[in-house]
């Protein structure tokens, strides 16, 4: 048994912390917010104080890939947030292509969509149910180290790694025999490895992103809505993402370029917002509920990020490890940071079965291996759909088609999805991090399918409006 300090008790810090305990493990969570979460949804909403988690107040729906983890190894904690509230959906339902009803194996698309607050508090009530102890208001201000071991490469002896032994805070020091930072996109981990003599990791980052601005509504029977409209529309220069949530709440949220001035100026305003959202077929129905936010929420800077905390031939630090938005972010619009925070706690719980904290550089190093094989191909893929995308907004603006081999099969993809169910499910699958879903892509009847439909959105622009006609909308 090993005791382990987990940095952070969000939702990711506390999945890590319930899937290291079932193990036995003594774990400690510190959480620099000092207020626990409300009993009850609607408070946890719009009274709990939680600024350590700027995507509190906002609407979540996770890969189906996490449900199924979730449903596997955190089964108490699906349990508790759907008995909240939290409402199962399916993820193929809202899409105008898929031809119902569901067929055997459809319910591998199942998700849970709700308000990250009511996640949030729902997995701390669960972590402090499985004995968890979660030190609020404990703000951790550095690391503890030791010169640790030595290494060896190649049967020569190498220099010492440092080995952290714990954590200062505030109110003192802390000792473990790992330490886990999930303080997500906000953590301090560079600051803190360069006060102990460890080289800074290079941030892997985006140099830009996206803004989102979003409206919160209630629907007027305060039942989720079921008509068919896409999670997901990319629109020119313009995106639109509407996500259902609990208690007959949702989010409509319109996607810009964070560098695009002039609809930053303009969307700030509800009336221009709305405009905005009309311009999608469909989407003017969702401004019929009632509005439980005021005004439009901005939330910007939304780009991809990897931290990674070994060079190429030995870990820089031993004794501690980063999981989730710690170690890497991606833009929230793919909705994959919940899927690999939990994915991730995963390989960590294994590394430690595989090695235990008493030898910490073979720990962090199979670590290390895990998390390349494990998620390195996710974040690039990710990575390089968020610079794709950012491109085609780029010539949407100015007037001119966006070419690229790559970006034309997945636009290609997205299409023949739009008409076929069989081809909707290989590319739900593929986009919710589905077991197989590789395999089915690379089918010959798909592939080829795809590759007729090249000529046709290679020869288009995306979809609506004109860049003039989208400013003329919201500024007239």
């Amino acid at each position: 048994m090993a005791r382990i300090i987990v940095l952070g008790a969000a939702l990711g810090g506390l999945q890590t912390a319930l899937l290291l305990a079932q193990d036995g493990h003594q774990v400690t969570v510190l959480e620099r917010d000092p207020q626990p979460p409300p009993s009850d949804a609607e408070p946890a909403w719009s009274r709990w104080p939680r600024p350590g988690i700027a995507q509190l107040r906002q609407t979540h729906l996770p890969l189906a890939r996490w449900l199924q983890l979730a449903e596997a190894h955190l089964p108490d904690l699906v349990r508790e947030m759907t008995a909240a509230g939290a409402v199962r959906l399916n993820v193929l339902a809202p899409e105008p292509a898929f031809r119902g009803p569901p067929t055997a194996g459809d319910e591998r698309f199942d998700t849970l969509a709700a308000r990250r607050s009511l996640l949030e508090s729902v997995a701390t009530r669960v972590a402090e149910g499985a004995g968890i102890r979660i030190g609020r208001d404990t703000v951790c201000r550095g690391l503890r180290s030791s010169p640790g071991p030595r290494t060896s490469y190649g049967g020569a002896s190498g220099d010492r790694v440092p080995l952290v032994t714990g954590v200062e805070t505030e109110a003192g020091g802390a000792t473990a025999d790992l330490v886990v930072d999930c303080t997500g996109r906000r953590s301090q981990l560079p600051s803190w490895l360069r006060d102990i003599g460890v080289p800074c990791p290079v941030d892997e980052s985006g140099r830009r992103g996206f803004t989102y601005y979003s409206q919160y509504f209630r629907s007027a029977d305060g039942a989720m809505p079921t008509d068919r409209f896409p999670l997901v529309v990319e629109h020119g220069s313009l995106g639109l993402l509407r996500i259902p949530a609990d208690h007959g709440t949702y989010s409509v949220c319109l996607i810009g370029r964070s560098d695009d001035r002039q609809l930053r100026r303009a969307l700030r305003n509800e009336r221009a917002w709305s405009a905005a959202v009309r311009l999608f077929p469909g989407a003017d129905s969702w401004l019929d509920g009632q509005p439980v936010t005021d005004g439009i929420q901005i939330m910007a800077g939304l780009t991809d990020r990897k931290r990674p905390l070994y060079d190429s031939q030995r870990p820089l630090v031993a004794g501690l490890v980063a999981v989730g938005d710690a170690w890497a972010i991606t833009t929230p619009t793919v909705g994959r940071g919940l899927a690999m925070s939990l994915q991730h706690s995963l390989l960590l719980r294994d590394a430690l079965r595989q090695t235990g904290t008493a030898h910490p550089v073979e720990l962090v190093t199979r670590f290390a291996e895990a998390t390349r094989d494990g998620l390195g191909r996710i974040y690039e893929q990710t990575a390089a759909h968020t610079r794709h995308r950012l491109a085609e907004m780029d010539a949407h603006t100015a007037g001119i088609p966006y070419r690229n081999p790559d970006w034309s099969r997945a636009k290609a993809l997205a299409l023949l999805a739009r008409r076929d169910t069989d081809a909707l499910r290989a590319e739900r699958a593929a986009a919710h991090l589905l077991p197989g879903a590789r395999e089915a892509l690379r089918a010959p009847a798909l592939a080829d399918a795809v590759t007729r439909l090249l000529p046709e959105v290679e020869q288009h622009m995306p979809p609506g409006p004109s860049r003039a006609d989208l400013l003329k909308a919201i500024e007239g």
